[in-house]
């Protein structure tokens, strides 16, 4: 076990997978939790498997089984995760799970198209103390091969677009707007190697709620464009909804534009517990809509769409009313 989960603190890894020709996803969280009063000691395997089906409904299967700490094994390099009957590498997971007369099994091995990753949260702010969590993603597009059995009918993922990010701190932050997307396509319907990754947080320090802190991710024709400094914080347009997001991020004579959208129905509702036993509520959406515009000089250049393969999250200590919980 990692010597910060001793303490209040959480642990979550998660991996993403797409297949944007099925509309299948697969979402997988590793976490752990230690209350801060120490009365809490849990270790939790998450899987949700969504398929969109040809009425255009999102079908949603999730299960969840917990441990005790005890049951789990973390340890360096990271991630190294043993929980149960599941496990997560650098580039592989395998896992079973079995929830409320449903089973989940899955075999997949992984490696990144791109040695690219993505810190939202400036390290500045983590030196001092001032923010107390850490959102990393240490591979924005993997490729994912392997199946996954669901009561019994089984489906092969072959070099599925994917990625792999990790959460932890002391707390949760007290809400928070996410998405990525590696699926897009051209203006000519051709699939891109355009990726964007996008956080906006709000903190509690004390007994104050910061106002949203943004931060994005772009690749764009083979360049990496990070905003996550404190003065390109400053400057970052975000304003969400609940189920829609749209946002604007520039540097120097280029600019990104985007809107991410999900349907109230095609959520899955989660609630989960922080360190201080207060309840968090978790909208997630691996089949979302998006669309990105790229501008330079003030001219549109491109634009990139995924149709129903962007992951959309909304995580707030209120409950979204048009989304029933899951769990």
């Amino acid at each position: 076990m990692l010597p910060q989960m001793n303490k209040s603190s959480y642990d979550n890894w998660f991996l993403k997978i797409n297949d944007p020709t099925s509309q299948r996803a697969l979402w997988l969280r590793f976490s752990a939790l230690v209350s801060s009063n120490g009365f809490r000691r849990v270790a939790d395997n998450l899987a949700i498997y969504s398929q969109r089906t040809a009425q255009d409904e999102v079908k949603k299967t999730a299960l969840k089984q917990s441990y005790d700490l005890s049951a789990s094994e973390r340890s360096d390099p990271e991630p190294s995760i043993r929980t149960g009957d599941c496990s997560l590498t650098p580039v592989s997971s395998h896992g079973t799970i079995t929830s409320k007369g449903s089973t989940i099994s899955w075999d997949l091995t992984f490696a990144p198209s791109r040695q690219v990753g993505f810190e939202p949260i400036p390290e500045r702010f983590q030196k001092i103390g001032l923010i107390r969590n850490s959102f990393r993603t240490p591979f924005e597009d993997v490729a994912v091969s392997g199946r996954t059995t669901l009561n019994g009918e089984t489906f092969h993922w072959k070099d599925a677009p994917g990625m792999l990010g990790h959460r932890s701190g002391v707390r949760n932050p007290y809400s928070w707007t996410w998405g990525h997307c590696n699926t897009f396509k051209d203006e000519q319907g051709n699939y891109s190697d355009f990726i964007f990754e996008g956080l906006s947080a709000r903190f509690k320090l004390g007994p104050f709620v910061t106002p949203p802190a943004s931060a994005f991710f772009f690749s764009y024709r083979g360049t990496e464009y990070v905003f996550n400094s404190l003065r390109r914080l400053l400057q970052i347009k975000s304003n969400h909804s609940l189920n829609e997001w749209t946002f604007e991020a520039g540097k120097d004579d280029l600019s990104f534009r985007g809107y991410l959208k999900a349907e109230h129905k095609d959520f899955a509702g989660l609630s989960f517990e922080d360190t201080n036993g207060s309840l968090l509520y978790s909208s997630n959406s691996l089949l979302s809509n998006m669309r990105i515009l790229v501008y330079r000089s003030g001219k549109l250049e491109a634009t990139l769409q995924s149709q129903g393969s962007a992951a959309f999250e909304i995580a707030s200590r209120e409950r979204n009313p048009y989304v029933p919980l899951i769990f």
